[in-house]
């Protein structure tokens, strides 16, 4: 006797939208991310620190603020929180935790770029959640050349909008089905 084996597969195909900015010499790209996640690359002219602020209330207060720079190779970035209106903290020394995955980074040409990753909802009380399907203010800003650390003043920092897009599924593809006779 014969026996019939039917193999079908249903694959959804999830895509990722780059959303771009540019203003006054910086350039910030992010994309909304399965499981919850922004990724971001933020590249400035400096060859110190750059960062962004989301979704502060007023000035640098109450922002979660991602900042780095490249020193070496090496990149180094801390997730902090604007405490007051012109100062910021890293979340951990505010008790809070560093909630940012450092996804690399690079300085050439006077610029630097920094990419990582950070959760759309950390649940983080230093970190405001983004809800993707909305817009949100944010802040950014440089240090001087050769500022490579986390506590020398900016240099330059203006403020821009954001929209934090939904993540999109299209359509399936659906797997050939195999007949096996014996």
């Amino acid at each position: 006797m014969g026996k019939l084996l039917i193999i079908m597969a249903v694959l959804t195909c999830t895509t990722f939208a780059w959303q771009e900015l540019e203003v006054s010499g910086f350039l910030l790209r992010w994309e909304t991310r399965a499981g919850n996640n922004l990724a971001v690359e933020l590249t400035g002219p400096t060859t110190g620190w750059v960062a962004v602020g989301f979704d502060p209330s007023m000035m640098m207060l109450d922002a979660n603020i991602i900042i780095g720079y490249v020193s070496g190779g090496n990149t180094f970035i801390r997730d902090d929180f604007g405490w007051q209106t012109t100062s910021h903290r890293a979340d951990t020394l505010l008790g809070g935790t560093d909630d940012v995955i450092i996804d690399g980074g690079s300085e050439s040409g006077g610029n630097t770029q920094i990419r990582f990753t950070i959760p759309l909802d950390s649940g983080d009380q230093y970190d405001k959640p983004l809800v993707p399907g909305n817009s949100y203010p944010i802040i950014l800003a440089r240090g001087p050349n050769g500022a490579d650390d986390f506590s020398t003043q900016h240099q330059f920092i203006t403020t821009a909008t954001i929209d934090i897009l939904e993540l999109s599924l299209q359509g399936s593809t659906w797997g050939r089905a195999k007949m096996d006779y014996d």
